[in-house]
């Protein structure tokens, strides 16, 4: 039986703890949850690019819960999932995760 999964992408950067510490909490809450990092090199806050980047990895990822987050305005944007066969997506309600709907 595959672990489960948790895809995850950003336009968080690598120079900067944050990828880092949202890998540590999912660990501190689903230990045996496996995450994989698909993209955290967008450039920040281009929804556009994070939304195409995010619907081409998903069609080959395995069923999972798709973690995406870029968000140029995160405290009046509240967060959505977005069910899509049997996988799961996860983002600010910014319009980032419909392309993926899409593809799944």
């Amino acid at each position: 039986m595959r672990s489960p999964t948790i895809t995850f992408l950003s336009d968080f950067g690598l120079a900067d703890p944050y990828v880092g510490v949202c890998h540590a909490v999912i660990a501190n809450i689903a230990p045996r949850v496996q995450v994989v990092d698909l993209l955290h090199t967008v450039p920040a806050l281009n929804v556009r690019r994070g939304a195409t980047a995010l619907a081409d990895c998903v069609g080959v990822a395995p069923a999972a819960v798709h973690l995406a987050v870029i968000d140029p305005d995160p405290v009046a944007r509240p967060g959505i999932v977005v069910c899509a066969g049997e996988a799961h997506l996860v983002g600010p309600d910014n319009g980032l995760l419909l392309p993926a709907a899409d593809v799944l």
